[in-house]
């Protein structure tokens, strides 16, 4: 009996083993394959150079020169940089603090809290594409119309265009924040608060010594994310102008994928050698601002 009940346990083991691996079988290639052979490859081709003849041969550092020299000398990418920057900075302060704002007013369920739910995850219900089109028509034609054409087209005016995609972007940034922030507050201990209700503490304060500690390492997360994309976000841009968006609102996100989509073989290297490069720009970055937002972050009271 001891036997068969062991060769039971054995055969159910084996099939959980089985039917676990073959879960994550797909989604564990395909990290292999889009992740790390993608970025390996991406290494190897930052150090070659491309003839149409000899095809890829070994280049040291001469793509890493090249981009350096663009970098210095070609104006369009100090833009770029600095887009890019300004970018993270209203992701940042507006976004992430308007996101914070928003989660609290949803947690606490405040008079139209369900209203401003429903219009933070909009953006997130409906494909990017299609609030893209509805946003572009918006700002290009109703606006216009409703101010008799003082403001013309938001997008298509240098003084409004970067605005407007700020906005955008801000926009649809709140729902995947306020879904994690309203997460982690409502898994706040009652009792922590009802005490500090009878000490008779005040929204504000409770907000600041008890919510946003307790939820730091959200918060945290957050940060760092946006740090680590910030060379990659194109700020919709590819969406709104495809690939003819004006110099002045490029970011550096934008121009890696514009020049990757529609790229030729010499022109690999030249773009991973970029991509290279930036990430050992935030890379330290990223890992400084998060020790620093660990160690000296706040604490509850």
């Amino acid at each position: 009996m001891q036997v068969f009940r062991k060769k039971s346990g054995l055969r159910r083991l084996a099939k959980q083993r089985a039917f676990f691996w073959c879960l994550i079988a797909l989604p564990l290639a395909q990290f292999c394959v889009f992740y790390i052979g993608v970025n390996f490859n991406s290494f190897l081709l930052a150090f070659r150079h491309y003839g149409y003849t000899e095809g890829y041969s070994f280049a040291g550092w001469d793509n890493f020169r090249r981009v350096w020299y663009d970098w210095v000398n070609n104006e369009s990418f100090s833009t770029m940089f600095l887009n890019s920057l300004l970018t993270y900075a209203v992701t940042l302060v507006v976004g992430i603090t308007l996101a914070l704002l928003f989660s609290y007013f949803i947690y606490k369920k405040m008079p139209l809290s369900n209203l401003f739910r429903v219009m933070l995850f909009m953006p997130n219900i409906l494909s990017t594409l299609v609030m893209v089109l509805l946003f572009k028509y918006f700002t290009e034609n109703a606006i216009p119309e409703l101010f008799d054409n003082a403001f013309g087209g938001l997008l298509s005016t240098n003084d409004t265009a970067k605005p407007t995609l700020l906005f955008f972007l801000v926009w649809t940034g709140f729902g995947t924040q306020v879904l994690m922030y309203v997460g982690a507050m409502n898994n706040i201990p009652e009792s922590a608060v009802e005490s500090a209700k009878l000490d008779g503490i005040t929204p504000v304060k409770e907000f600041a010594f008890i919510t946003l500690p307790l939820i730091w390492p959200t918060f945290v997360t957050f940060i760092i994310v946006g740090l680590a994309a910030l060379f990659t976000n194109q700020l919709n841009l590819y969406s709104f102008y495809e690939r003819a968006a004006p110099v002045s609102v490029q970011t550096i996100g934008y121009y890696l994928y514009k020049a990757a989509q529609g790229g030729t073989p010499p022109e690999y290297p030249y773009l991973a050698a970029m991509g290279l490069m930036l990430t050992f720009i935030a890379l330290p970055v990223v890992f400084i601002v998060k020790w620093l937002m660990e160690k000296f972050g706040p604490r509850t009271v």
